[in-house]
């Protein structure tokens, strides 16, 4: 698949990186939050409180539940790229942050982000549809409630329910991560369009299959400790691998003239 032409008159050139490297881009991420740490922990607080209001909201009001997922999962790339800037300022040797340029650094390519974030919805209710889909084909019994969901799913006749609603969860998640992987911030890099981001991304989580899957059981473990302390260590995980995904960016392209 060729990439098609970029507008910097720079062609994107994807290399191959290490499994260890991994380790290597959160090292970097979390030197990074200690060069900027409040700037960067703004960012971290904010993934909190979308975590406390998706459990409240949970707990009183799970009609609103999908709704508010939607939108956390539409507001956490420009979360992210704020922190992609905060980590460019830095590697510009950038000694304080432009928190404003930071919060509004979106701007600078906003045709490209908004073509994405158009795609992005598409991809995320295509998922809620087939996760409908999934509940209709294969799950036993009356549709449960929100609040017996969990007992009900977990019953031996729904097997083949979690076997197909996690599959296809899992290949959304999957291809969700391939397209977004460097996309994001090769946008706020490089005055490219969606599409050609969202190629490159995908040819460099192929071309990296196993330490992107490295890479991203690391940011599953990483946002489920978070999880586990009650959404608190969000505050400092999600900068964290914000920042090192920066730097993962900076390894896997390249451009060219």
């Amino acid at each position: 698949m060729d990439i098609t032409h970029l507008p910097s008159r720079d062609h994107p050139v994807v290399h191959h990186v290490k499994p260890s490297d991994a380790v290597a881009w959160l090292k970097l991420g979390y030197r990074d939050l200690q060069r900027a740490p409040a700037d960067a922990m703004l960012y971290g607080v904010a993934f909190v409180v979308m975590g406390f209001l998706l459990v409240f909201y949970f707990d009183r009001a799970p009609e609103y539940v999908i709704t508010l997922s939607t939108m956390f999962l539409l507001l956490g790339p420009f979360l992210a790229i704020g922190l992609y800037d905060i980590a460019r300022q830095l590697e510009m040797g950038g000694r304080r942050i432009n928190l404003a340029q930071s919060l509004m650094s979106w701007r600078g390519n906003i045709q490209s982000f908004s073509l994405y974030v158009v795609l992005l919805t598409v991809l995320v209710f295509a998922w809620f549809r087939v996760s409908l889909l999934m509940f209709a084909l294969f799950f036993e019994g009356p549709l449960p409630t929100i609040d017996s969901l969990v007992v009900n799913a977990l019953r031996p006749e729904n097997f083949a329910f979690l076997v197909a609603y996690f599959g296809t969860g899992f290949f959304f998640a999957l291809f969700t991560f391939a397209i977004s992987m460097v996309s994001i911030p090769m946008m706020l890099d490089k005055d490219v369009d969606a599409i050609t981001a969202m190629i490159t991304s995908f040819q460099a989580v192929y071309k990296n299959l196993l330490t992107m899957v490295c890479w991203a059981a690391i940011i599953v473990a990483l946002t489920a400790v978070g999880f586990l302390t009650y959404f608190i260590g969000l505050v400092f995980i999600m900068p964290v691998i914000g920042l090192a995904t920066w730097h993962a960016y900076r390894a896997l392209i390249t451009y060219e003239r």
